[in-house]
């Protein structure tokens, strides 16, 4: 029996391998957003921690090396804080444009398996066709040979 052939094949194969590829640079992108979120999240704990000890430090006699310590502490986390939200900033825009890209690489997969099946069943209706006919001409050819056997006793 004959088997359906879609003619664009290879342009599906093309979509599909360019959808995975931009579902993985959304994974990455995503990826990347966990983390610095983590490392936010990681640093205000330090930062509590921090405070926390230093609020300890201050019951009783005085350290200001700690206290100067965790001064300087405190400005640098606060900068490398800045660095990240801008970052994470980037990050957000990038993920909204691997968004669009992903979306846009599903529409063009999901229109040519649209198209695919309906050139399939379009197939298959020809295919069902051809064998309705070919029976109809075989159960004609036996009716007539039947008939010319029976007729001609």
């Amino acid at each position: 029996m004959a088997k359906f052939q879609f003619r664009f094949q290879t342009l599906l194969a093309h979509h599909r391998r360019e959808e995975d590829q931009r579902q993985r640079e959304l994974a990455q992108q995503l990826r990347t957003r966990m983390i610095l979120h983590d490392q936010i999240r990681d640093m205000q704990h330090t930062i509590r921690d921090s405070k926390q000890s230093l609020a300890d430090g201050l019951v009783g006699k005085v350290d200001l090396t700690r206290v100067g310590q965790f001064a300087r502490y405190s400005g640098h986390a606060a900068m490398r804080a800045r660095q990240i939200v801008q970052k994470l900033a980037g990050v957000e825009k990038q993920i909204e444009l691997a968004r669009v890209a992903l979306l846009d690489a599903t529409k063009q997969r999901k229109s040519l398996e649209l198209l695919r099946d309906k050139h399939e069943a379009k197939w298959r209706y020809e295919q069902n066709r051809r064998e309705t006919n070919e029976l109809d001409e075989l159960a004609t050819t036996r009716f007539a040979r039947n008939l010319m056997i029976g007729g001609a006793s």
